[in-house]
């Protein structure tokens, strides 16, 4: 059959007309295939960041030896992750950065180790990553290239002092303000007492009397069951009652519990840690948490209230009896660690070793009173900043 000419282009351009469409569809549909996968794995390395960063954040105690734990930390958490089927890595020496002041002035651990002092003041870690991504389908067009850099960073560190602390203080206090109306002083490092005794003397506390500061009303104010008996004091102590307690809210000391309800809330709060070596030793022995931390999940690590007859700011301390006290107020908290359960026995002093700032879930709240200055570590949550 005769075909015309006409007809013979009209054929030939239809072929260019289907082949320029199909470079085009190939192209879109490589760029959606690789924006895809970019943004998967752009995510995949976000969380890379982040994780390592909150890691390394955890590990600072304002030591050199929390620079070098944050390091390590930072980099176990980003290796747990993967970019483009290989593991992702972290360069100490450029990609793990530290600094005190959120947005600028990071240095590397090698900088901040050779400036003594430089440690204490650390409160903050960047992580960052730049990798690169082996394109798929889009490079088939023409000036468009086979790979594609992509980037993350992230950034943890200390919020500012928390005023309302949840989930971990526990109803007993340390030694409170001495009549001169400043804080009595601790040493992280060392063993104190902290049940609460009048005039800062332990003495004074009659025996199995550990004055229970008496959380109730505030836990009540959050829907949460407290019956004021023995019972609650157990479940306070072992962690089992997940409450929040705010900075000046008025308590009371409750006495006459029973040395039972405390020992074996305590006691279970140390059987739920991972590392149950017990670190026994007196108020000479320090540091005896560095050699737990390690292998710890901090169920032996708590919050506790340092307290005050009178609000923020506080007045000097009113000696009172062994009976019940009303109003007192916590004006600032402590962290301890638990060296060793809570022996047997009726009126054995409760000890723990102070550890000065400790990681907690609580919030800031910026309507709050400010916690007296009195030389003890801000308490502090961990946070992630972008």
């Amino acid at each position: 059959m005769w075909r015309s000419n006409k007809e013979w282009d009209e054929k030939g351009a239809i072929l260019f007309m289907v082949a320029a469409a199909l470079v085009v569809l190939l192209g879109m549909a490589g760029l959606a295939i690789d924006l895809g996968m970019l943004y998967n794995i752009r995510t995949d390395l976000q969380n890379a960041m982040d994780a390592a960063s909150l890691a390394g954040a955890w590990k600072l105690d304002g030591t050199d030896a929390g620079i070098t734990a944050a390091v390590a930390s930072a980099q176990a958490a980003a290796n747990k992750y993967h970019f483009n089927n290989s593991d992702v890595t972290l360069d100490p020496a450029s990609e793990i950065t530290f600094s005190p002041i959120r947005d600028s002035g990071y240095l590397t651990e090698a900088q901040v180790l050779a400036s003594p002092g430089t440690s204490a003041t650390i409160r903050f870690v960047r992580t960052t990553n730049l990798r690169t991504m082996d394109l798929a389908m889009i490079k088939i067009i023409p000036g468009i290239g086979s790979t594609q850099a992509v980037s993350a960073a992230a950034v943890a560190g200390q919020s500012p002092p928390v005023t309302t602390i949840c989930d971990g203080v526990i109803p007993l206090a340390p030694a409170p303000q001495s009549g001169s109306g400043t804080m009595e002083v601790y040493t992280p490092g060392y063993y104190y007492t902290y049940r609460l005794a009048p005039n800062n003397d332990v003495s004074d506390v009659g025996s199995g009397n550990y004055l229970i500061l008496d959380f109730c009303e505030v836990l009540e104010d959050q829907g949460i069951d407290c019956n004021h008996g023995a019972s609650t004091v157990r479940d306070l102590l072992s962690g089992a009652i997940e409450g929040c307690i705010p900075l000046n809210y008025p308590f009371c000391t409750k006495p006459g519990v029973a040395a039972g309800p405390v020992r074996f809330g305590l006691n279970d709060r140390f059987d739920l840690d991972t590392n149950q070596t017990e670190y026994p030793g007196g108020t000479s022995v320090m540091w005896q948490y560095n050699l737990y931390k390690a292998t710890g999940n901090g169920k032996r690590v708590f919050v506790v209230p340092f307290i005050s007859t009178t609000p923020i700011p506080p007045g000097p301390w009113t000696p009172f009896d062994n009976g019940k006290e009303c109003p007192v107020y916590a004006i600032n908290y402590g962290c301890f660690f638990m060296r060793e359960r809570v022996p047997g026995g009726n009126g054995g002093d409760i000890m723990g070793e102070y550890i000065g700032n400790c990681n907690v879930n609580g919030y800031f709240d910026p309507t709050a009173p400010t916690p007296p200055d009195v030389g003890l570590p801000a308490i502090t949550r961990i946070v992630l900043f972008r």
